[in-house]
């Protein structure tokens, strides 16, 4: 079970500086690639990481509707990459991984 408090979008649209349109459609794509590279079809990625219909996954994967919290926390963990790279925040799918930090 995922705590509510998780389940909001932690990141405004406009703080990235993109519009919507474009946010799900990066996200799609990324998301799509994810899928494709782990040889997954739309159906079993359905079924088996957003846990909805294939019709549903179909449009979240063409960006043509919104991916929530939920479904983005469910694919990083089911590709094991980091919610970052799924927002477009972060060009490295690896969990942990900070770009641009320096010690």
């Amino acid at each position: 079970m995922i705590p509510s408090s998780l389940l909001v979008c932690p990141i405004p649209c406009y703080a990235i500086g993109m519009p919507n349109r474009t946010i799900d459609k990066l996200m799609a794509d990324r998301v799509d690639r994810l899928r494709r590279q782990a040889n997954m079809t739309q159906q079993r990625y359905a079924a088996e990481v957003l846990h909805c219909s294939q019709g549903t996954a179909s449009t979240k994967l063409a960006g043509k509707t919104r991916m929530s919290s939920s479904d983005v926390l469910n694919i990083a963990k089911a590709f094991n990459v980091s919610t970052d790279y799924i927002y477009g925040l972060s060009d490295s799918p690896e969990p942990g991984c900070q770009e641009g930090v320096t010690a």
